[in-house]
Formats: structure tokens, C-alpha cells, sequence
């Protein structure tokens, strides 16, 4: 690993200007990109690629109970700008083996010892603020408005308030609205993150990273081509649901966003840069903002796939007993999972009491079920409903460690103020000291928490796979969207793999029978285009066991990744992802409601003969989604495959070198 860090003034990088205010110029590496700093009055910067601005004036201040707001009437006292070249080796391999580092940041310090950092990357900007207050401080508000040079193109997650709580109070699973800057609608919120186009140029997402003791941020549209931060104020007052899923919401909300320590830095406010939408797939920067690691063990974080249940209702059949939430049907899911070698089967809702996690469902004698996946070699994971884990947080983990169950899933925050991201640190500390693993569902999206507490294996906050049961918002369109967008937060658990495929004349939703939009070849594809170190088998597994072919298939896809290589890509339209794990590589490829074509240059592949595994639609797929072939073939780095995919389709290759 290579380290470089130095501490230079040199004009190419900042300048400064007149008596009554400064300004600072930082270059990317590459010197591509530019950030210019102007601190008079106001705090505001603007970016610039090639030259060419694309974001103009943008306001950046920190306003605090005690008349101060930083950022506002400010005096620099000094500045410091250092170039870092670094190496971060992941534990969890979500895109890649090693991460390259490299930035240079500019750190502006106040007469109060105050200020913010800003960092230009090759691939993005990010800027932070620091306090170095002795006490802690209430933070009344934060402005951070992302203002455009132009009426770009925009595809934005509104949401809609629910009728029992505040517009702060989101499930964050939304299709994504395609619209131009000035025609976004001025009352309504939208969580991050958020992309923005120059249909001719370069390609922007706006997001956040080490979100921490704060409240998530929200965007809503100010004025015509300005993007505005918007954040929860703290909840005074919570008040417990009744129905199915019991979980907290917020009645009373104090008028300031936190109470935090007065030293301290907060979170990133970040904006990727590409290129190409391609390039958006491959942008790991929200990682390398996220704090390092805090575990010092992590030799028991186990990637892998696993089998999920509630999906389908648990709606089995070709079995010789009554399925349900019981003893008799999670063995069989152990069997399954024992057979195509998953690592993992879940126990959904409803094998404890949603209120008590102590009362196990009559039907299901736990401790026999956990020993009869030891026999097979097969670990547990378990739902939880939030509000009840926050209430029996540590004798519930306790009682987990000592059944022998290898993580949770906690479900319904449906919140990011800083109450609930507080919960989210809490379960990491609490489940990454008795080693097990989390999956966050009903939640906000990754700020990189993950590179701390490599134990929070993947989380929800997308529209996935469950919403078949009861719309139609699960369109190829907005699966090729939430790679472009989505994704470049972190892992996304999507829960995909449905046997019951339709093509968009023959969709409909049916509540525990579900099928999916598109082919069953383009559910073979996300798991290779689709991130997360935990990848469920969520369709139906009797399904799965009539077709061993196509279920071996793709529950030999790993989970992590060494390299990641998007060839081509269109939000919402199509894409080609390639990614190695070890020796082999995986191509995925995916389209929309679009008939395409593509050639695949192989080039990326090593210099060595390959045999192919192939699953592509079918000659029929085009009517029958359920339609698929898989073939073999024998290939090198100096051919091309031409590949066709019909509406909603998709292609997968998995590429093993030949042993000599």
C-alpha cells in the first residue's frame, strides 16, 4: 500500500483574493474538476469540469442555537491543503478487492476554530463542516443548496406523506420521477440519492456519506434550478402504532435538527461526477468518505445468499405438509438451502410475537429447527420488528448468540432524524460485539456505515421485489434505474429471484403468488448487477425445485466482488455489468420494455481460455417471460458475443478459465 499525505500552498490548487472576503480554488487530481470557495458574507462555492461551470453559488452554513452560524459573516484564520494517495482494503468486497483513495482536500479553519472541508476527487466533490466547541451544541438548521448552471435533467424519489404522521416519515421505496429542474413540483421531498444530467455531458448524484448522531438528508426544489437540503427536526414526542407492524412515529418535533457534541465533524455532503451513466456503477466515493473500521475481529462476516419466505406466504406446494409458520416448513427451507449450498435461511415475520421476541410462535419449536441447520450446515437469520428490538436490544441479542442464530433483520424504522440513525449505530455496536449480522429493512439509504461496522451486511431502502404483491410499480424501467442511482449509496437488498415471470401485457400483482415484470433471465441478471453481500432467493422454492438447472445457476453468483466493470449503461434503459470474483467473472447484462442488441468485447477477461455458462432468453421469452435457455460455449479475451434481449430481458455469462 502507498501513502502520501503532504501539507503545501501552491496557487494551482487555492487562491486568495481582496481584504473583505477570500476565495480558494481545489483541483482534482487529474485537475479536471474544480471547486472554487468563496468566503465573504456568505460561504458558497461552484463547481467546474473541463472549465465549464455546472454548479454556480452554491450556500453552505451551519446555523447553531447561540446566534452563530458558521458559514455566515466569517473571518479565515488559516487554511490547510494537503494531497492524500491512498489504498482502503475493504472487508466486505462490494465492488472491488482494493479501493484507491486519492483526493486533495482543502481545510479552512474560522477565528472560533470553526470551519469545513472540502475534498475534490476525480469521480465527485464532498464538503463537510467542523465545530470545536467544549459543550455540546444544539444544531437549529443546516442550508445545503446544490445550484445548477442549467435546466438539467433530473430523476428524483418523491414520496407521499402518510395521512397518520409527518412528511419526515417514509418507508424510502419510490419509483423515480423524470423531470427537468424547473418543472420539479415545489412541494414535495425527496430522500437521496438524487440524479442530475446535462443530456451532452457529464452526470451528477447528490447524496451524503458518515451520517452520524444527525438527521438524514431530505431535497425539495428551491426556486428553478436549485436543489435544497432539508432535514427532521428532532422528535420530542413518539407514539406506537396498532396494526400488523407496530413502530414508533413522530407526534411533537423539537425546532432544531440535533443536539451533538461540540467537537466534531459532520456529515458529507457529496455530489458524484461522471461521465457516462456506466461510470455512475463503478463510483464508490460514498465508501471512502464513510469512517474506517471499528471492528477488530471480522473473520465471522460471512457473505452469502440465503432463502426468504414471506415473499410468497410461505405458499408452497408439492410437500406432504401443511405449510405455514412452522417447524415442518422451515426444515424444508433448510433442505433446500442444504442442496444448492446457500449459506443462509430466514425466518420472516411472524416466528415470534411482533411485540415480544421472546413469544415464539406455537406452531415452530426454534431450537429444533436452528440444530437441524447446524446438521446441514446452514445458518439462521431472524426478522425483527424495530420498535420492539430497540426496546429488548441486548437480551434479545444475547438470547440470539446463545441459540446459535448468525444475524437479524430489523424492519418499519421508516425514519432518518437523528433519533433513528442513533438506532442504526447502536445496532451495529451491539450486533458487531456478539458477531452477528444485520440487514436493515424500512430504511434510509447506505451513508457508508457499512465500512465501519462490516457486520451491517446490506439493507433495504429500495422499491424491490415485495411490491409485486400489490402494484405495478416494479417496471424493468425502474429495475434499470436503482443501479444508476440507488446503488451508488451502497448495498441495496432488492430480495429478487421470482420463478414467475411476465411479460407487461400478462402482469398483474397476486398477494402471495407474486410475479415480476420481465424475464426470468433479466432475475438471473441482478444478481450480478444488483449489490449486496446478502443476496436472497425470494421467489418460490418449490418453483426452484422444479427447474435445479436454473437454481444452481444462480446460487453459484457470489455475493462480493474483486472488480467491477460497467461496459455499458443508460438509467433506465439498459445494462452491461462485468465482475470478478477470484478466477471467474460474471457478465449480467439488462434491458427495459426495449427489444436490444449488443456485442460484448471481452477484452477484460485474463489471458487465458474460457468455458462459458450462458442463461439467456429464450426464442419465446418475448411472449412467455418464463421462457430461458442455458448453453456453453468456449471463449477468449480477443472475441466479442453478440447477445439479444427481448423486452424486459436480460443475459448472464459466467466466465471459468480453462485449467491447463
Amino acid at each position: 500500500m502507498k501513502y502520501f499525505i503532504s501539507i503545501f500552498l501552491i496557487l494551482s490548487f487555492f487562491a486568495f483574493s481582496n481584504a473583505e472576503g477570500k476565495d480558494f480554488t481545489l483541483k482534482s487530481p487529474d485537475t479536471r474538476i474544480s471547486i472554487t470557495i468563496s468566503i465573504n458574507k456568505l460561504l458558497v462555492y461552484s463547481v467546474s469540469i473541463e472549465g465549464k461551470n455546472y454548479l454556480n453559488s452554491c450556500s453552505a452554513s451551519l446555523k447553531l442555537d447561540n446566534n452563530v452560524t458558521i458559514g455566515l459573516n466569517e473571518t479565515v484564520a488559516k487554511e490547510i491543503i494537503r494531497s492524500v494517495n491512498d489504498t482502503i482494503h475493504p472487508v466486505i468486497k462490494e465492488k472491488r478487492r482494493l479501493i484507491i483513495d486519492r483526493y486533495n482536500e482543502l481545510k479552512i479553519y474560522f477565528q472560533e476554530g470553526n470551519g469545513l472541508i472540502f475534498r475534490a476527487y476525480n469521480d465527485g466533490i464532498a464538503y463537510r463542516f467542523f465545530t470545536s466547541f467544549e459543550n455540546d451544541i444544539k444544531i437549529i438548521d443546516e442550508q445545503a443548496d446544490f445550484s445548477f448552471a442549467d435546466n438539467y435533467t433530473v430523476m428524483i424519489p418523491y414520496f407521499d406523506c402518510r395521512k397518520d404522521a409527518d412528511c419526515f416519515h417514509t418507508s424510502f421505496e419510490s419509483n423515480y420521477i423524470t423531470s427537468k429542474l424547473n418543472e420539479l413540483q415545489k412541494d414535495k421531498l425527496a430522500f437521496t440519492p438524487v440524479y442530475i444530467s446535462d443530456e451532452k455531458g457529464p452526470k451528477f448524484i447528490i447524496t451524503e456519506s458518515d451520517l452520524d448522531d444527525y438527521s438524514g438528508m431530505f431535497l425539495t426544489i428551491s426556486g428553478t434550478k436549485t436543489l435544497k437540503g432539508v432535514f427532521a427536526k428532532y422528535p420530542l414526542k413518539e407514539e406506537l402504532t396498532e396494526g400488523e407492524f407496530p413502530q414508533l412515529i413522530v407526534k411533537e418535533r423539537a425546532d432544531y435538527i440535533a443536539v451533538t457534541k461540540g467537537t466534531r465533524e459532520f456529515p458529507w455532503r457529496v455530489i458524484l461526477i461522471a461521465d457516462a451513466d456506466k461510470d455512475l456503477v463503478e463510483n464508490d466515493l460514498v465508501y471512502r468518505l464513510a469512517s474506517p473500521l471499528k471492528i477488530k475481529d471480522t473473520s465471522w462476516i460471512k457473505p452469502g445468499k440465503s432463502t426468504e419466505e414471506w415473499i410468497v406466504g410461505r405458499n408452497y406446494y408439492g410437500v406432504d405438509f401443511k405449510t405455514g409458520i412452522n417447524t415442518a416448513t422451515y426444515k424444508f427451507l433448510i433442505d433446500f438451502a442444504s442442496k444448492f449450498e446457500l449459506e443462509y435461511i430466514m425466518l420472516d415475520a411472524g416466528w415470534s410475537d411482533y411485540k415480544d421476541l421472546f413469544k415464539i410462535n406455537p406452531g415452530l419449536n426454534l431450537v429444533e429447527v436452528i440444530n437441524y441447520a447446524k446438521e446441514k450446515n446452514v445458518e439462521i437469520i431472524l426478522w425483527t420488528l424495530s420498535s420492539t428490538l430497540d426496546k429488548q436490544m441486548k437480551d434479545a441479542l444475547d438470547w440470539f448468540v446463545q441459540l446459535g442464530v448468525k444475524g437479524f433483520m430489523t424492519d418499519f424504522m421508516d425514519r432518518d432524524d437523528q433519533k433513528i440513525v442513533n438506532f442504526y449505530k447502536r445496532v451495529a455496536e451491539e450486533s458487531a460485539k456478539r458477531k452477528l449480522l444485520v440487514n436493515f429493512h424500512g430504511a434510509f439509504k447506505p451513508t457508508g456505515l457499512q465500512r465501519a461496522y462490516p457486520n451491517l451486511i446490506t439493507r433495504e431502502g429500495v422499491l424491490g421485489h415485495e411490491f409485486n404483491m400489490w402494484s405495478e410499480s416494479v417496471t424493468p424501467d425502474h429495475m434499470l434505474t436503482i443501479p444508476f442511482i440507488r446503488m451508488t449509496a451502497g448495498p441495496m437488498d432488492f430480495e429478487g429471484g421470482s420463478m414467475s415471470n411476465a411479460q407487461q401485457k400478462d402482469f398483474r400483482a397476486i398477494f402471495e403468488r407474486p410475479m415480476n415484470q420481465g424475464t426470468r433471465t433479466q432475475q438471473a441478471a441482478i444478481y450480478v448487477v444488483y449489490e449486496s453481500p446478502l443476496q436472497y432467493l425470494a421467489g418460490n422454492h418449490s418453483d426452484y425445485l422444479r427447474e435445479p438447472e436454473f437454481t444452481k445457476f444462480i446460487a453459484n453468483i457470489p455475493t462480493t466482488w474483486d472488480e467491477t466493470i460497467c461496459l455499458e449503461g443508460k438509467a433506465g434503459d439498459y445494462i452491461i455489468v462485468a465482475r470478478k470474483n477470484n478466477n471467474k467473472w460474471y457478465v449480467a447484462a439488462m434491458t427495459d420494455w426495449t427489444p436490444r442488441e449488443f456485442e460484448i468485447d471481452l477484452k477484460f477477461l485474463d489471458d487465458a481460455k474460457y468455458n462459458a455458462q450462458i442463461c439467456e432468453d429464450g426464442i419465446n421469452a418475448d411472449r412467455n417471460a418464463e421462457d430461458y435457455k442455458i448453453t456453453n460455449l468456449q471463449t477468449n479475451k480477443n472475441q466479442k458475443l453478440k447477445i439479444k434481449l427481448v423486452p424486459g430481458g436480460g443475459w448472464v455469462g459466467i466466465f471459468i478459465p480453462v485449467q491447463k
